[in-house]
């Protein structure tokens, strides 16, 4: 499947999520625009503006380190290579020093499904298994600038405080973009998450 032609509807994936409102300052309905096929089993998005609990089965991902632009087509290359089809969404890596804003250290595309191509260093390209998880995210849309990234772990690390009799945090701040750079600004889609364990 063609990486940016939207395809006519989201898949109906399965997969247990909770959800927890927090109030939204985004009064209007919005719909993502979904370009491709989701990995299997992967849950739905979220609406903007919501914080929730969502489970993740173990999927398998190519991911390079971000490098002056090039990690995109680092990527494309390695999947039309291997011939496989592009998937939303792409999950961008964070490295978060406290203090400072996050910083995109990586970015990976997912495969549709586990079981294809194999784990390894491929040409600069490291195809991981990653184990199924929990995260708590947030749904946003519009641009990924640094100042709304950090607005949005904080907002994150602010629901950690408050419900840490039942999660801690598990893992690096991540980001699910969903949309390519056809899709108007506006339109865009993302969220926000950081892995999460229950105590």
């Amino acid at each position: 499947m063609n990486a940016f032609v939207p395809i006519a509807a989201c898949l109906a994936a399965a997969g247990a999520m909770v959800t927890l409102v927090l109030g939204s300052e985004e009064t209007e309905e919005f719909k993502p625009i979904i370009e491709a096929e989701l990995p299997r089993d992967f849950p739905e998005p979220i609406d903007v503006g919501e914080i929730a609990v969502k489970q993740y089965p173990e999927y398998r991902m190519a991911r390079t380190p971000m490098r002056s632009g090039s990690a995109f087509w680092t990527l494309f290359r390695h999947i039309k290579r291997n011939d496989i089809a592009m998937t939303a969404p792409v999950e961008l890596g964070y490295r978060t020093a406290e203090g400072e804003s996050p910083r995109e250290s990586s970015m990976a595309f997912l495969y549709g499904d586990p079981e294809l191509g194999a784990a390894g260093d491929q040409n600069g390209v490291e195809v991981i298994d990653v184990p199924a998880m929990s995260v708590v995210s947030l749904g946003m849309r519009g641009g990924r600038d640094a100042s709304r990234i950090a607005e949005a772990r904080d907002r994150l690390q602010a629901w950690l405080d408050e419900h840490a009799d039942a999660y801690a945090a598990d893992g690096e701040l991540r980001v699910l973009a969903y949309n390519s750079p056809f899709v108007p600004r506006d339109r865009r889609y993302f969220e926000v998450q950081i892995p999460i364990r229950e105590i």
